[in-house]
């Protein structure tokens, strides 16, 4: 079921591909990072632009309008979440560092557009490339952490959750896996806007590469515990 519903979505990703513009949002290019044949990657601090929108598109009309929830019935009531996690906010993107700055990222392809919903037993990513994972275990460590333990296509990954002071807004996400571990840095939905975007434009086509941010510094982070 899951591979025709990523063959369908993968079908429903190229329809619309073509009449997806990034240049149609009309975000301010305050300074252009650089310039190519094709387009621009650019800096916008225009944070009322429609694109950050797109960013964190509301979960269950993201759903609804891709046929999400037609071909997966399981997450009919994902986007209403019961249980409690406290004051750990559901909805994430990803956030970026560049030259010492945070940005939030508008790329040239939509499928690597991933925010992330936490529901009470999957964790969804509303993106393009539709993918989710199923929750097994839940615990609420204290107001400001979240442990996960989510089944990743048949093997437990422990997903530690840690809310930030600094970046605001923001928390530490860290996978661990019996083959490793790795970090990623997130802001939760609430708190997009309050962050410049980097743009990645090809105006009529992607690019033939994303924008490549720095590895964020971890040691610049403050945890609220």
């Amino acid at each position: 079921m899951r591979l025709l519903l990523s063959l369908a979505l993968l079908s429903f990703h190229f329809k619309s591909f073509a009449q997806f513009k990034e240049s149609d949002y009309h975000c301010s290019r305050d300074s252009v990072i650089y310039q190519t044949s094709y387009g621009s990657v650019y800096i916008t601090r225009d944070h009322h632009c429609e694109f950050y929108d797109w960013l964190c598109p509301e979960p269950k009309e993201w759903m609804n309008t891709n046929g999400i929830i037609k071909n997966s019935p399981e997450l009919a009531n994902a986007c209403a979440p019961k249980n409690s996690i406290g004051s750990i906010p559901r909805y994430w993107n990803s956030l970026y560092e560049y030259k010492g700055q945070y940005y939030v990222y508008g790329p040239s392809d939509l499928m690597s557009n991933h925010p992330e919903f936490i529901s009470d037993s999957f964790l969804i990513a509303i993106t393009s490339d539709f993918y989710y994972f199923s929750i097994k275990k839940e615990v609420l460590v204290n107001p400001h952490e979240l442990r996960l333990t989510l089944d990743l296509n048949g093997e437990d990954a422990q997903l530690r959750i840690r809310l930030l002071t600094f970046p605001e807004g923001a928390s530490l996400w860290k996978y661990t896996m019996k083959n490793g571990s790795w970090s990623e840095l997130k802001v939760s939905s609430d708190y997009v806007r309050n962050y410049d975007m980097i743009n990645n434009d090809c105006v009529n086509q992607k690019c033939f590469q994303e924008f490549q941010f720095e590895t964020n510094d971890l040691s610049r982070l403050t945890f609220m515990d």
